[in-house]
């Protein structure tokens, strides 16, 4: 179950284990968008995590800043009570409510072998080399991951 209050938001994130998932909106409003994987490369992808950079305002994208988006090929939904959205596994998602809600998400393993391969993974090993190098490193970590998600984003999208 989720619960927001008005203008509350998640990040724009992947799920760790890449499931295909039913999201069932029942109370408020809520907008949702959403990126196939294939986009990764105008997202600003943080490395070793499952995020975008958190200082892009996706509802409200600053394009100056963060030109490689505009070359992004995204969906906008918007939930109100009794709608359900269907989100294929591995797909980038950022949720705000626009109103005071609440939601539920039915989830299902990947089916593709490639996505669940990566879901073990991201699981066994990306979490926990992260976790390690934020304890090793501390925000020196992130600060790099952070600067890597624009240099690899510039030479990625630039093609």
């Amino acid at each position: 179950m989720f619960f927001g209050g008005k203008d509350s938001y998640t990040f724009m994130h992947y799920d760790i284990d890449l499931a295909n998932i039913f999201h069932f909106h029942f109370h408020g409003k809520k907008e949702v968008i959403l990126f196939d994987q294939d986009q990764n490369d105008y997202l600003y992808k943080v490395p070793h995590s499952l995020i975008t950079r958190e200082d892009i305002d996706f509802a409200n994208p600053d394009y100056s800043k963060w030109p490689a988006l505009k070359k992004a090929k995204g969906y906008t939904a918007h939930l109100e009570h009794g709608n359900i959205l269907y989100m294929p596994e591995g797909y980038w998602h950022y949720m705000q409510y626009k109103t005071p809600g609440f939601s539920m998400s039915l989830r299902a393993m990947p089916r593709k072998p490639k996505n669940f391969a990566q879901a073990v993974y991201n699981i066994l090993i990306m979490r926990h080399l992260d976790n390690f190098m934020r304890k090793w490193k501390g925000q020196k970590w992130i600060d790099w991951k952070n600067k890597q998600a624009i240099v690899r984003t510039k030479k990625t999208s630039l093609d």
